[in-house]
């Protein structure tokens, strides 16, 4: 049933309309990478002690499902792993993309803070994704002004390269958790009901850091197979994935 759902999402992706734009990344090889990092004073306490860190949060299926998709719908060639690294493992630097999730609570220390801003500053790529509401937010900013201390995240407008690159979008949509579609209704999460995205980039604008706030592609991904989870959501969520690393690959 998983794989017949995940056929049925790569169908409705539009393999066949989109073949010319794999034709050049045909020879890179894409590795996920997800971070590992220090979580805050509350850390997800709940999922800690139930042997879940804040990091791992829908580890490893939804990178294998979106990796699955990635491969069959856009051709590029991909690891057959994914991987999650510590900022402390110098294997990090080896990686172009990574994904951080669920940074509500981050608390980066000083050496994993340098390793991401010169990560960043090196050509990495990084997708923040499954974090809600305004206190999170305000989080966030506290932390990764450990990282860039003299930049600020950025809106990032919707005729941005990212959001044309291979699927064109009109608007930025919004991609819920499975969590308060089953047991609230509703597609938002603490009071965050509109989704943003946003950036840090670099001197020369190229985007390093794009910021999913509101949002829960994760979810998409590793729920693409789940009937109480909305497929048109899963299609988004798949469809901005693949956007993001074209991009992160091209740019």
């Amino acid at each position: 049933m998983k794989k017949n759902l995940l056929f049925l999402l790569i169908l409705l992706l539009g393999i066949a309309a989109e073949q010319a734009h794999a034709q050049t990344l045909r020879d890179d090889v894409f590795t996920f990478v997800r971070v590992k990092y220090g979580s805050g004073q509350y850390a997800y306490g709940f999922r800690i002690r139930y042997g879940t860190a804040s990091w791992q949060v829908d580890f490893p299926t939804a990178e294998e499902n979106f990796v699955r998709v990635l491969q069959t719908v856009t051709q590029l060639s991909t690891s057959e792993n994914s991987l999650a690294i510590s900022l402390a493992d110098p294997e990090f630097f080896e990686f172009p993309f990574a994904y951080m999730v669920e940074p509500g609570y981050l608390q980066l220390a000083a050496g994993e803070a340098d390793t991401l801003r010169e990560w960043c500053l090196r050509g990495g790529f990084l997708m923040v994704d499954d974090f809600h509401g305004e206190a999170e937010w305000q989080n966030f900013l506290s932390e990764f002004a450990k990282v860039f201390p003299d930049r600020a995240p950025k809106d990032i407008p919707i005729d941005h390269p990212i959001f044309h690159c291979y699927h064109d979008f009109d608007k930025f949509p919004q991609v819920p958790g499975l969590g308060p579609i089953v047991y609230y209704g509703v597609t938002y999460e603490k009071g965050g009901k509109i989704p943003k995205c946003a950036g840090f980039f670099d001197d020369d604008q190229r985007l390093m850091v794009l910021i999913n706030h509101n949002l829960d592609i994760g979810d998409s991904w590793e729920h693409a197979a789940d009937p109480r989870y909305p497929s048109h959501y899963s299609r988004l969520g798949y469809m901005l994935g693949i956007n993001y690393v074209i991009y992160a690959m091209t740019h």
